[in-house]
């Protein structure tokens, strides 16, 4: 698994390596409602909270820990979120994806469907993943039924699992396999092109 930065293109968006000089103003804006990170465990809307979500996010890439992204509209150059790859695990051939947000007028576009595909690909047809895991709040009804409509298996609960602005909530972990993939990859496949 060579995790050094890369553009992943798409015809709705692409996936650009995150960077404050290049993102940061843009997602500034494209983060100011603080919903979007109603179940992130800690609130990353605001100009200052947004500088520290990419700092560490850069930093994480530095330690080689995780792989952040941009996600950019290809028609308007603009950032509207960001997503990343994280507990990368080269032994294992296992990756996370994860820490995925877009502006509220890009939920339910292409966009989420369309990143998730180029990062499934990426991570099973050039890192030679056996395993892609998901991880969002057991309570997030909207993300889990997303997680779902892509293919990925629900794996189960775990109680408690993590605080999250204060107050301890359970989190449910969903997988794609690589086994799985090429039937996943043409059922998002499908859904793009309708």
């Amino acid at each position: 698994m060579n995790v050094e930065p890369v553009t992943l293109h798409g015809d709705y968006v692409r996936l650009e390596p995150l960077s404050a000089e290049d993102h940061l103003d843009d997602l500034i804006a494209a983060g100011d409602d603080e919903d979007i990170f109603r179940w992130f465990g800690t609130q990353h809307a605001g100009p200052e909270a947004m500088r520290s979500f990419v700092a560490d996010a850069m930093e994480a890439q530095a330690e080689g820990d995780q792989l952040p992204f941009a996600t950019v509209r290809q028609d308007t150059d603009e950032a509207i979120g960001s997503t990343r790859f994280g507990n990368i695990r080269h032994e294992n051939r296992s990756v996370e994806i994860g820490w995925t947000w877009l502006t509220p007028d890009e939920q339910r576009t292409p966009a989420n469907t369309e990143a998730k595909l180029l990062q499934l690909r990426h991570a099973f047809e050039r890192w030679d993943c056996v395993r892609v895991e998901f991880e969002t709040a057991a309570a997030n009804e909207p993300a889990r039924g997303a997680l779902s409509r892509i293919g990925a298996v629900e794996e189960g609960i775990l109680r408690k699992h993590m605080v999250v602005q204060g107050e301890p909530q359970d989190s449910a972990f969903y997988s794609i396999l690589d086994t799985e993939w090429p039937d996943v990859e043409q059922d998002l496949a499908a859904r793009l092109a309708q």
